[in-house]
């Protein structure tokens, strides 16, 4: 065997292995880099999102006291027609609030004790 044959057997062992090499390091900072972009589009956006979820969570809270308050309003309105309209009822709301009663009545309260 000859000098340069076995050099030249090594440099081709090194050319197999050297692309092996920087192929993986090359794969390597393909991750990397990918991986940073995601974190880095992650870290931008979180803070949005968390303020989108914040958002949500009042609009259901608002639609839920609006539900509460037209129902409320509602029996208002009845009553309110009801005091426009019904001089029976505003008589018995009269009597009741204001403690007024008719001549010759009588008026008996009964007190329920407080558990």
């Amino acid at each position: 065997m000859n000098f340069y044959e076995e050099d030249d057997f090594a440099v081709q062992r090194r050319r197999r292995n050297e692309p092996d090499f920087w192929h993986r390091i090359n794969r390597v900072l393909q991750f990397l880099v990918v991986a940073g972009f995601l974190l880095t589009v992650g870290v931008m956006f979180y803070p949005v999102w968390h303020k989108q979820q914040d958002m949500r969570l009042r609009v259901l809270q608002l639609e839920s006291e609006l539900k509460d308050k037209t129902a409320s309003m509602q029996g208002l309105q009845g009553e309110l027609g009801l005091l426009r309209n019904d001089r029976e009822y505003l008589e018995t709301i009269a009597r009741d609030r204001l403690n007024l009663m008719k001549p010759g009545e009588t008026i008996f309260r009964v007190e329920h004790p407080r558990s």
